[in-house]
């Protein structure tokens, strides 16, 4: 074999692996883009819930102080 030719194997292999690198890479990424995405619907899933919970406790509260205020305008 001669050294050209050893040297465009060598580079032939390292542009494979160059390319594999970047695959995993691009993998890492997305996954990490993934669990990032997942976290921040959780998060924000139980961020809507505590809201909810708020207002409805704010609605019940407005209710019973519209009652309260009805019941002593009546004479």
């Amino acid at each position: 074999m001669n050294f050209d030719t050893e040297i465009e194997e060598i580079k032939q292999t390292l542009k494979i692996l160059d390319e594999k690198v970047g695959e995993i890479s691009r993998s890492v990424r997305a996954y990490v883009d993934f669990l990032t995405e997942k976290r921040l619907e959780e998060g924000l899933d139980e961020f809507q819930q505590r809201n909810d919970r708020r207002f409805s406790g704010l609605e019940s509260r407005i209710e019973i102080l519209e009652k309260s205020a009805e019941e002593k305008k009546l004479p």
